[in-house]
């Protein structure tokens, strides 16, 4: 009888863990209770699997060369060739645009984090070519509505072989850059080790189902380290996992990532009109970006 409970334990403990953790963020983002419908119960799922998932344990975790290479891509190529962050102010100016339904002028779609800026795609078409890059921008709540982030796809374009990516700027710019940043990772990595057979992939809300495809990390590790400094993860605490008595640990951390990708982006979850499903669903990627981040220094020192 022993032999058969004994295992369940740990799990037992870590899901406690995992329920005491996700209590204390969603009162740090004020999302009451009485919210809890099932928009926001889907959301906390994705986010318990984030949380209680041991980043050094996923096996699409990237090898430590390909890591490597894409910590230089970041380091020589991205950050070398970007503007600077923009100011709260264009943001402020940027999220009018937005909920007023206006397609941003051109001059903005450098402003993403500035990951788009025509400097920085240009560079990179140009070493990791053939494909030429092209960036499409606008708001967009039809259909798939705001579920879908963005996505890039392959095209002939006339005599042109293009890779376009298209994201979705309805939402906050702070989460934009991140789906920028996610679909410049699938163009690098296909550079890299090669393209995949699907001519078009979508990105969603769901980042628990990216912990299964190399791809996917290779491309949100693309946006991890350029979000967070190999001095910052040790300043903060670099968690890959939530183990039974690390639950307040990892809300440390994780709060001081946030807080640090909020004053960037002029991002607070606790304020505003944002739908709860939503703070939930930010919060989740966050945590991913910054867990991820974590397992990046642990596993290939960078």
């Amino acid at each position: 009888m022993a032999k058969r409970i004994a295992p369940r334990e740990p799990e037992a403990l870590v899901t406690r863990e995992v329920d005491q953790l996700v209590s204390k963020l969603l009162g740090e983002i004020k999302v009451p209770f009485g919210s809890l419908g099932t928009r926001v119960l889907n959301q906390l799922s994705d986010l318990k699997r984030i949380l209680s998932t041991d980043y050094m344990e996923v096996p699409a975790l990237p090898s430590k060369p390909l890591l490597r290479e894409l910590e230089q891509i970041v380091e020589n190529d991205i950050k070398q060739h970007m503007p600077a962050l923009p100011s709260k102010p264009l943001l402020r100016e940027l999220e009018q645009i937005i909920d007023n339904d206006l397609k941003p002028r051109t001059p903005a779609y450098g402003n993403f984090g500035s990951l788009g800026s025509p400097q920085l795609l240009c560079h990179l078409g140009k070493i990791f070519g053939p494909r030429e890059l092209e960036l499409r921008a606008e708001p967009y709540r039809t259909g798939a509505g705001l579920s879908l982030r963005g996505f890039y796809c392959r095209a002939d374009v006339g005599e042109k072989s293009k890779f376009v990516i298209f994201v979705n700027t309805a939402h906050h710019p702070g989460a934009v850059a991140a789906t920028l940043g996610h679909e410049l990772g699938h163009y690098i990595y296909g550079s890299l080790v090669g393209e995949k057979a699907s001519h078009t992939a979508f990105m969603e809300g769901a980042f628990a189902n990216h912990l299964v495809e190399e791809d996917e990390l290779f491309a949100d590790s693309l946006v991890a380290l350029s979000a967070y400094s190999p001095e910052l993860i040790k300043k903060i605490g670099g968690v890959t996992h939530l183990k039974p008595g690390s639950a307040d640990m990892l809300f440390s951390s994780i709060k001081d990532a946030y807080g640090m990708i909020g004053k960037s982006y002029d991002l607070d979850l606790a304020k505003g009109k944002m739908e709860a499903a939503w703070r939930v669903r930010y919060l989740t990627s966050m945590a991913h970006f910054f867990k991820l981040r974590c397992a990046l220094y642990k596993s290939a020192g960078i």
